[in-house]
């Protein structure tokens, strides 16, 4: 804690003492005034409001606490009353910079944004303290899409501030982001890192910049160098797994996918990529342990249950993977290659009246998959429904005149039953009549 902020908490306890203990001490306007800010910079409205109130009745004369009112008032969405006293101290509004504050920030909640604007203006020309006036210039510029003005008003408050804040370095990359200028964004963060080399996210958003200039190598050191600084930054080791896994190298992916999972900040998006690469290397019990895992962290999160499906099937736990596609079916969330793996889950267990089901709802929602019709033809002759079967086929040579063709070589077996056979031979002789 710094000197200022120990006296700072120090003046609170002594004035919270006081009015416990139902004592009204002498405090000067200036101990008030910080009592009553260090109550609204730590959002406690209550302890303002009582502070400002006990403040008025020691020096009623002073009109600094009659706009810590309207601060309150604005700071508790009390528009209506901060509108009423800033009208009664209207003469005053050019001579004290927290009334141009107050006001602008007011004509900011009616969308007067413009206005706003040039009385925080105003108030930056006056102010000793101007990083609080440039972070609300900023954040209007920021309401109007104005991303220039944006962020030539943080790269002054990045000047005046001895170290650069997080939130700031966010906001100026949002600006570079959106006015796409990537290779300013390097050359300023560039800048800062001289200033700052063992800043953690002065690399992150330098990497990120890199990455869309497409320099994936660079972007990679950059990262490198982020974790350098910070090996608890989790995002960037995030970022260097995803480059890692674009290219192929799938240990060093899963390495730093590991390195960038967070006990703070769980997510199972991670354990999913991870699960993803162990089953590309053919680790399918890795694989399962990491999108059990997964779903235990972000139970919402939908495509690990159709991976985890296609696992279970491969381990042969039908039962397991039948439950898991039914989870992807209520999403909605597949696509047709995905009915016929949870059609063949259904059969291994001999649930076909549930394949065929299945294959119904497929055939509705991929109505030019031939594959689909097909195999719920096939499985139709299985259960002995012929004209079900001889409909389907019909619809399978609109879509593709070898069909029939196409089926004996998915189901040869059927080849040796007459009654099939002559079904097939019908429909083929009707379409090509």
């Amino acid at each position: 804690m710094r000197f200022e902020d120990r006296e700072v908490h120090s003046l609170v306890q002594s004035y919270e003492r006081a009015l416990e203990n139902d004592r009204q001490p002498y405090y000067d306007v200036e101990d008030l005034e910080t009592i009553v800010n260090y109550y609204y910079d730590t959002g406690s409205f209550e302890q303002m409001a009582a502070a400002i109130k006990f403040s008025i009745l020691l020096h009623p004369n002073s009109l600094v606490f009659k706009i810590k009112e309207i601060q309150l008032d604005l700071a508790t969405k009390d528009f209506t009353k901060a509108q009423a006293k800033l009208q009664q101290m209207e003469g005053l509004s050019d001579h004290h910079v927290e009334l141009l504050i107050a006001r602008a920030t007011l004509f900011m909640h009616q969308g007067k944004t413009e206005r706003a604007l040039e009385l925080l203006d105003s108030a930056l020309q006056r102010a000793e303290d101007q990083e609080e006036i440039l972070q609300q210039i900023i954040d209007a510029h920021l309401a109007q899409g104005a991303y220039e003005h944006a962020a030539e008003a943080i790269l002054k408050l990045c000047e005046l501030d001895e170290r650069l804040d997080d939130g700031t370095i966010y906001q100026l990359a949002l600006c570079f982001d959106f006015m796409h200028q990537y290779d300013r964004a390097i050359e300023t963060f560039d800048r800062f890192i001289e200033r700052e080399p063992y800043n953690a996210l002065l690399w992150y958003q330098k990497a990120a910049f890199a990455l869309r200039l497409n320099q994936e190598d660079k972007a990679l050191e950059y990262f490198d160098w982020a974790t350098t600084a910070d090996d608890g930054f989790h995002a960037a080791h995030f970022e260097m797994g995803r480059i890692h896994e674009r290219n192929d190298r799938l240990i060093d992916a899963m390495n730093a996918y590991r390195l960038s999972i967070s006990e703070e900040v769980p997510s199972g998006y991670i354990h999913f990529r991870i699960g993803m690469i162990e089953q590309e290397l053919g680790s399918l019990n890795a694989a399962l342990r990491a999108f059990d895992r997964a779903v235990e962290v972000e139970p919402e999160l939908e495509d690990v249950y159709l991976e985890r499906a296609n696992v279970l099937c491969e381990l042969n736990r039908h039962e397991e993977a039948i439950s898991d596609y039914k989870k992807v079916w209520l999403f909605g969330n597949y696509g047709a290659e995905d009915v016929i793996d949870y059609v063949e889950a259904l059969v291994e267990l001999d649930l076909l009246d549930e394949a065929i089901k299945i294959l119904y709802q497929g055939v509705g929602q991929f109505e030019d998959n031939v594959q689909l019709r097909l195999i719920l033809a096939g499985y139709l002759f299985a259960t002995a429904s012929y004209e079900e079967a001889r409909v389907i086929m019909n619809e399978c040579l609109e879509l593709e005149p070898t069909s029939v063709e196409l089926f004996h070589q998915y189901f040869p077996a059927f080849g040796k039953i007459p009654e099939i056979t002559g079904i097939l031979a019908e429909i083929q002789s009707a379409n090509d009549a």
